[in-house]
């Protein structure tokens, strides 16, 4: 009988033990892959920061840009005589104007606008 108790415990404890090991092993590894991921994460956080700034403030300034010139825009558009193409030099100053704080925005990539 005394041999039955050792075989019960042989085939319970054993497998329950290593099957405990292997959980608390696995939750350690999880735990290290989760550590590195958000330090992964933060580096990555800390170097795209200037560049959102640097983006944040030159969007900031085409917004100033964009409402100063739409302002001028609107009475050439709504003009009747919309058949005729002919600018003043009023219009033509603008239009150089609108080209020239396009392309002082910095800060992107894309490339200047091309005036005439």
């Amino acid at each position: 009988m005394n041999w039955r108790y050792v075989l019960l415990a042989l085939v319970v404890i054993i497998p329950a033990t290593a099957l405990f090991a292997w959980r608390s092993g696995w939750n350690a590894h999880a735990d290290h892959i989760n550590a590195l991921a958000e330090a992964k994460k933060e580096k990555a956080e800390k170097a795209i920061q200037p560049v959102e700034k640097k983006a944040a403030a030159a969007n900031a300034e085409a917004r100033v840009v964009y409402r100063t010139i739409t302002r001028d825009v609107v009475k050439y558009v709504q003009d009747t005589n919309r058949s005729r193409c002919d600018f003043d030099d009023e219009s033509v100053r603008l239009r150089q104007r609108a080209i020239d704080a396009a392309n002082a925005i910095s800060g992107f990539d894309a490339g200047t606008v091309q005036g005439k």
